[in-house]
Formats: structure tokens, C-alpha cells, sequence
């Protein structure tokens, strides 16, 4: 029995330490079509011409490695295509911190403490990930979406307060 191909998706190092907590350390991982990684892979693979290899190509950087199942042995990952890959699973990440923040600042009414208790549960070096990347990417979820949909009441005064609490400012 051949030896499966693996494949190296390529991620920026704080995706890649939350992809290591959400589908584990141990790699490659073996991609299954009924889970989410399966369907992303799914998606992106392209059938390979009879009896052509194809050289893996090595990427620099961090990447996670994901090998395909039995059934996609005839299927190939190219490199355009598992950068396409690492972006989606840049976009994954954001949803989630996403998600996690808005959960934490119901209850606290702090998002860097928020933001803060993310990187702390996902195991995320500060220096991988700086917190006010983060907090932009929440703030930019905050401002077009809860703002336009009119959702961001819902969040900020949920206690009658009318101002979120910050690390840096004191309220009066």
C-alpha cells in the first residue's frame, strides 16, 4: 500500500496554533469528507492526469500538513490552491475570535480581557499575534455589521451602560 501523499498548507503562525488546538497537534491530519476540514479540502482539490506527478513543493513559513483520504488518491492540492486554503482558515479564525469576544463582552463589558482570555485559551503568542491586530478585526465586525444591522445596542447596553469599559480609560 503506497505511502499518502501529504500537503502543506500554508498559515500565519497564530491561524496555525489554532488550527493545532481545534483539529490537534499531531500531524498531517487525515482529512475525512464528512467533516469540515474534508468539505474545504473537497472543494479545492483538482483530479490529476493519469500517471503525471507532481513534485510537493516546499513552503516557507508556517503551514499545517493534511494528507487527502483513499477515495481523493487520485487528487491533487495544487499550491494556488492550498493558499486559497490557508486564507479560508484565516477567515475561520476570525469568525471564532469573533463568536469568543462577543460571548466574553456580554458578560464582562471588556473586550481587550476578552481578547486577552482568546489568546489564552487557543495557547496564541502575543508575539504571533499582536492584541490590537485582534481588536481590529473585532472592531471591524462591530462597526459594519452589529452597527448596520442594529444589533450593537443588544450588546452595550445590555446592563444600562452606555459606554464599553476599557483597560485604558477610567469611567466616571
Amino acid at each position: 500500500m503506497s505511502k499518502p501523499t501529504v500537503y502543506a498548507i500554508p498559515v500565519r503562525a497564530h491561524v496555525r496554533q489554532f488550527l493545532l488546538h481545534i483539529f490537534g497537534a499531531e500531524q498531517p491530519w487525515a482529512v475525512h469528507q464528512n467533516t469540515y476540514l474534508g468539505r474545504v479540502v473537497r472543494m479545492k482539490v483538482e483530479k490529476q492526469p493519469f500517471r503525471q506527478l507532481r513534485r510537493a513543493e516546499a513552503m516557507e513559513g508556517p503551514v499545517v500538513q493534511l494528507t487527502l483520504p483513499t477515495a481523493l488518491k487520485h487528487y491533487t492540492l495544487t499550491p494556488e490552491s492550498a493558499k486559497q486554503m490557508g486564507e479560508s482558515f484565516d477567515k475561520l479564525f476570525g469568525l471564532q475570535m469573533i463568536q469568543f469576544v462577543l460571548g466574553h463582552v456580554v458578560a464582562s463589558q471588556n473586550e481587550r480581557s476578552a481578547l486577552r482570555h482568546f489568546c489564552k485559551f487557543y495557547d496564541i503568542n502575543p508575539s504571533d499575534a499582536d492584541l490590537e491586530m485582534l481588536r481590529k478585526i473585532y472592531r471591524d465586525y462591530k462597526d459594519k455589521i452589529l452597527s448596520e444591522n442594529g444589533q450593537g445596542h443588544f450588546l452595550y447596553d445590555a446592563l444600562g451602560r452606555e459606554e464599553l469599559f476599557s483597560d485604558y480609560a477610567i469611567r466616571s
